[in-house]
């Protein structure tokens, strides 16, 4: 009969230490016996692969989980379309429609909805209450706020003609010189502090500036509101606020770049 695998071990091992009793008995020095390395090299590989899959598992999480709605807006809207300054020196047609869509029940753009999710989400994770007042005005009904804030200033005796329209521009532009008519400018209900803050700081995050800051009316050439906020896209946003430019200049900026 053969050995059995254990009897095959133990006589293996009887080998090694012969040949180990051998070389002590010629050299004085005896070398230490040791066990097989393969089961230990099979387990820190065997960990090594656990602890790799692990990394990877944990990166492409990360990156599913990053708010992937203020991205595609981003990348859904021309930088053309999301940087275009609406103005007197550069009017919207009366047939400009933008695509849009409905959130809360207001007329926005349509490929920014899901970055007033996020943002809004983001403020109810936070406690805070954020609600969209106002987003896209048609030509026609641009036109009518226009006549109404220009009928007001003409009603006062100060005013000329050529005054109120001027004053009349600064609060609410004619039809073709708003950029509410885009869809991308966007006026939230900041009457409570905390919304107020919150939306100031994190904006920029979901793509949002201020777009009428206080400082830049000259520049702008409207009267500043701290509740109006336009969208141009996260990286932009960003930028923005690190030059600390407003939209005027920053597009100026980057027609100085090209």
């Amino acid at each position: 009969m053969g050995l059995s695998p254990y009897d095959k071990k133990r006589y293996k091992e009887s080998k090694l230490r012969r040949k180990q009793a051998l070389l002590q008995s010629e050299t004085g020095y005896i070398i230490p016996y040791r066990r097989s390395k393969k089961p230990l090299v099979i387990g820190i590989c065997a960990l090594s692969l656990i602890l790799i899959a692990a990394v990877v598992i944990a990166i492409v999480s990360a990156c599913n989980s990053r708010p992937a709605s203020v991205a595609s807006a981003s990348n859904e809207i021309e930088s053309g379309e999301r940087l275009r300054v609406v103005n007197r020196a550069n009017r919207l047609d009366e047939d400009y429609i933008p695509d849009l869509d409905s959130f809360k029940g207001i007329k926005v753009q349509k490929n920014i909805v899901g970055a007033l999710e996020q943002f809004t989400k983001a403020a109810e994770n936070k406690g805070v209450s954020l609600n969209v007042t106002k987003g896209y005005v048609s030509f026609g009904d641009q036109q009518k706020l226009y006549n109404q804030n220009l009928e007001n200033f003409l009603k006062m005796p100060e005013y000329t003609p050529v005054r109120a329209q001027a004053a009349a521009q600064m609060i609410v532009p004619e039809a073709g010189c708003s950029e509410a008519q885009t869809g991308l400018l966007i006026e939230f209900d900041l009457s409570d502090s905390h919304a107020k803050s919150f939306v100031e700081r994190e904006c920029i995050n979901y793509g949002f500036i201020l777009r009428y800051p206080d400082g830049k009316e000259d520049i702008t050439h409207r009267q500043a509101f701290d509740s109006v906020y336009r969208y141009v896209g996260k990286d932009d946003a960003e930028k923005m606020r690190s030059f600390d430019m407003c939209l005027e200049e920053y597009s100026d900026y980057l027609g100085n770049r090209e």
